[in-house]
């Protein structure tokens, strides 16, 4: 089985802008939810409010398109066919592992840890509150859904 790369890179896309979408969702909620603020922050400083999201949104959306990718060559590695429901098995796993990532995080992003502008999220973003953990992982597996859904299609 090879790599449909122009398939796994819409899958990407597609699947970023849902994540993305219902990101927004739960700030709207309250939820400190704001991946693509953390990211922008890491590239400009919080002065440049409308630059800080342009490039937080292109990172968020080149990560979820490498992502798709990753997902893509996990298919075809395992041998599996595509499906929503691999798609959100591979999801719960990224997840958890970006998660995990979360507590190194302020080793790597500029503008966060103590005094800083963003305060350490903390394993699962724990930090930011209860749900924040829950979201992360609903938030990976729907976008693991979401791409092994529309990768699955034929001629997608």
């Amino acid at each position: 089985m090879q790599i449909d790369w122009g398939s796994a890179v819409v899958a990407g896309l597609v699947a970023t802008a849902v994540m993305t979408a219902l990101m927004y969702m739960g700030k709207a909620m309250g939820m400190r939810m704001d991946m693509p603020r953390m990211l922008g922050l890491m590239f400009t400083g919080p002065d440049s409010t409308g630059v800080v999201y342009a490039l937080g949104l292109i990172a968020h959306f080149m990560m979820g398109v490498l992502f798709a990718i990753i997902y893509a060559a996990l298919f075809s590695l395992l041998g599996i066919e595509a499906s929503w429901l691999w798609g959100a098995v591979f999801g719960a796993v990224h997840g958890v592992m970006a998660g995990m990532a979360f507590r190194m995080m302020p080793a790597m992003h500029p503008r966060m840890g103590p005094g800083e502008v963003l305060a350490a999220p903390g394993p699962f973003g724990a930090n930011y509150g209860s749900m924040i953990p829950v979201g992360v992982m609903m938030l990976h597996i729907i976008f693991g859904a979401v791409v092994g859904w529309l990768y699955a299609l034929p001629g997608a």
